[in-house]
């Protein structure tokens, strides 16, 4: 098919066309989702995990509400866990009462305060916010929310925004504010975040009276024989999960441990590298993931004041040849808003060589 010919009168394609060519390649696509939804249950995967089903069947047992902090360092899998135990108990469930929400999370927003967290609380509930703005108004309709969607848990992920983000000051405020969900038994609180969150312990003495118990989470030690163990069968799990293998198998130990000494023990940075990785596997057409490829990804997620050197040897030369493009017009507002694709117009058009 000459893709000209779909063209109209001002060089625009369809908005059905233009989606296609902006997305050529649909197999790799899918090559690169199979990478993305792979998930590994570990053991603290499992602690958590069973952690937080404590903490939901305490409800209603005849124990005061309690709270909980889940923290660890960024990439541990926290906010993984916490995703996929929403949507298995989250709900909503379709009852003779109506709908229910056992458990609901609640992205913390940055710089948060009272009326923003109560409004994201109302979000997650799927209600709708007072008109007034109000705290107080906000705090009716999200205690009147609980009640009638029998909610049990409320998971406050990236809580440690109140801790960074506000003054200590505020931080006891918010604390306090919603320690008053507990104190009515209205539902149980985990509030998940970076190692910083287990400060709402000092900076708010009375929490600790209500705190049912915290849950931290560790990246993988190699110096500590049973995680290396451990990780050496994650890494194996992980090499049979991927559309395209590593050419050493991940699970032998010298490439487990390039792979740990690359992403510092922790899954999120694991799944990112391989991600990347199995992106210039594809491109190349190799039909295996080389340490050429590791190295490439690993130097595209190096942040900039790392200088470790890198675990997969030297990256590939990506040095591209010189080409001249020919502009025909600057002009933005001749770009396609229909297409997100630029007409060319009826000069020369522009060649792009790699």
């Amino acid at each position: 098919m000459n893709l000209e010919l779909l063209r109209d009168e001002n060089g625009n394609y369809p908005a059905d066309i233009a989606e296609i060519i902006a997305n050529s390649d649909p197999e790799k696509k899918e090559v690169l989702r199979q990478v993305g939804i792979i998930v590994v249950e570990y053991d603290q995967y499992h602690d958590a995990w069973e952690w937080l089903e404590d903490m939901l069947l305490e409800v209603n047992t005849g124990l005061e509400s309690t709270a909980g902090l889940l923290y660890g360092v960024s990439g541990v899998g926290k906010s993984t866990i916490l995703r996929r135990f929403t949507k298995k108990y989250g709900g909503p469930f379709q009852t003779a009462d109506g709908l229910v929400r056992p458990v609901v999370r609640v992205s913390t927003p940055a710089n948060p305060n009272l009326e923003n967290l109560y409004k994201a609380m109302i979000q997650a509930l799927d209600a709708d916010a007072a008109d007034s703005g109000k705290v107080s108004d906000l705090r009716k309709i999200v205690l009147t929310q609980i009640a009638g969607q029998k909610v049990k848990l409320f998971i406050f992920d990236e809580f440690t925004h109140v801790v960074e983000d506000r003054t200590e000051k505020f931080a006891t405020k918010t604390v306090r504010a919603l320690k008053e969900l507990l104190s009515d038994k209205h539902c149980q609180c985990v509030f998940a975040g970076t190692e910083l969150l287990f400060k709402v312990h000092s900076i708010y003495s009375q929490f600790r009276r209500r705190s049912g118990g915290d849950m931290q989470l560790f990246p993988f030690d190699w110096d500590e024989p049973d995680d290396r163990t451990e990780w050496l069968e994650v890494m194996a799990a992980i090499q049979s999960s991927l559309p395209i293998k590593c050419e050493e198998p991940l699970g032998q130990e010298l490439m487990a441990r390039k792979i740990h000494q690359s992403t510092d023990g922790t899954m999120d940075h694991v799944m990112k590298l391989l991600f990347r990785a199995t992106s210039y596997a594809y491109d190349s057409g190799s039909g295996v993931i080389s340490f050429t490829h590791l190295a490439d990804a690993f130097e595209r997620l190096r942040r900039g004041d790392e200088v470790r050197s890198n675990p997969f040897g030297p990256p590939s030369k990506r040095r591209r040849t010189v080409s001249v493009v020919h502009h025909v017009n600057d002009d933005p507002d001749d770009d396609d808003e229909k297409s997100n694709l630029r007409s060319t117009g009826k000069g020369p058009k522009p060649r792009f060589k790699k």
